[in-house]
């Protein structure tokens, strides 16, 4: 799989993946816009269990679902025991981000071998993700050093983040694919 960053402030969500030239068979990274200007899903993994994660996240946008709820329901589906990356040996990951009807900004991380989580920086906050343990110190460090407060210091961080993790990760690309979603005023 791919590594997948975000950094969220109540006013911007970059998120942060590498290409993944290298990618296993059957693998599949991407990042698509689910509902224009506001909201993303951006996986890494199974090419199947991508596909699947996305159609679905269109059609709930289409059937007027919250973010929340489309993570839930997604979520929901992987833990069934036919998706299990334990019973399958395919792993999957996405993040579901965006902003509410009411502007706040939020994510969610749902995966097919642990609960899903849902983040939601408030006023002055700035909270990131990394889909793994040590690449998530190094972006802590990062950011520390490259600051978080804007858009631009965040995806320095994060850049630095997927060129240090190449280092020391099979698989992982030093190319960046970046998004962001900015806080409508």
């Amino acid at each position: 799989m791919s590594l997948i960053s975000i950094v969220a402030r109540e006013d911007f969500i970059s998120v942060v993946t590498d290409i993944g030239d290298h990618q296993m068979m059957g693998d599949s990274d991407r990042i698509k816009e689910i509902i224009p200007d506001t909201a993303f899903i951006v996986s890494s993994g199974d090419e199947e269990y991508t596909n699947m994660a996305e159609d679905a996240a269109d059609l709930l946008v289409k059937q007027g679902f919250c973010l929340k709820e489309i993570a839930e329901s997604i979520q929901s589906s992987f833990i069934q025991e036919r998706f299990s990356s334990q019973e399958s040996g395919r792993g999957f990951e996405a993040v579901i981000a965006g902003y509410s009807l009411f502007g706040e900004a939020q994510y969610h991380v749902i995966s097919n071998t642990k609960p899903m989580e849902s983040f939601y920086p408030g006023h002055g906050e700035s909270l990131f993700y990394v889909n793994g343990l040590e690449p998530m110190l190094v972006l802590e460090r990062a950011l520390k050093m490259h600051g978080m407060g804007t858009l631009s210091q965040a995806q320095a961080a994060q850049i630095h983040l997927l060129h240090e993790a190449a280092k020391f990760i099979p698989n992982v690309n030093r190319g960046a694919s970046t998004f962001a979603l900015k806080k409508a005023n």
